[in-house]
């Protein structure tokens, strides 16, 4: 029980900012967009949780259902605690999932990302940057 509370809170940031980003769209199909580093990590969490086996248990048409209900109000706390509740006992119900879930985790990595005109993106900078602006 243990793991699947600790890694219930540690995923449900990530699959909040999932259905944040992209709404019910996440929960039906694979969402192949341009995205953070965080919400990418979210949908490829989603879509371990959602699409891991073809049989549907009650505890996933749970979760699935708090996760319906959060991309009507992703910024809900009550409804983010409904998620980790649910999210809780889908682990608890499926011990190897636990696993696999923490894989996805432990590979997210340093994710690194540009956003805007001229932006730069490193995930170190020693001196200068020159981004071929020329002002004369």
């Amino acid at each position: 029980m243990n793991d699947a509370l600790v890694l219930s809170q540690q995923i449900a940031p990530y699959v909040t900012a999932a259905i944040s980003s992209y709404g019910t769209a996440v929960l039906t199909r694979s969402i192949d967009l341009s995205a953070d580093g965080t919400v990418s990590l979210g949908q490829r969490l989603l879509d371990k949780i959602l699409r891991r086996s073809a049989e549907q248990s009650s505890q996933r048409e749970a979760v699935t259902s708090a996760l319906q209900d959060l991309a009507g109000n992703p910024s809900d706390p009550d409804l983010q605690a409904v998620v980790r509740v649910q999210l809780k006992k889908l682990l608890m119900e499926e011990p190897e999932l636990i696993r696999e879930l923490s894989d996805i985790v432990a590979k997210q990595g340093t994710t690194i990302v540009a956003s805007g005109d001229r932006s730069v993106a490193a995930h170190t900078i020693n001196g200068g940057v020159h981004t071929g602006d020329c002002h004369g």
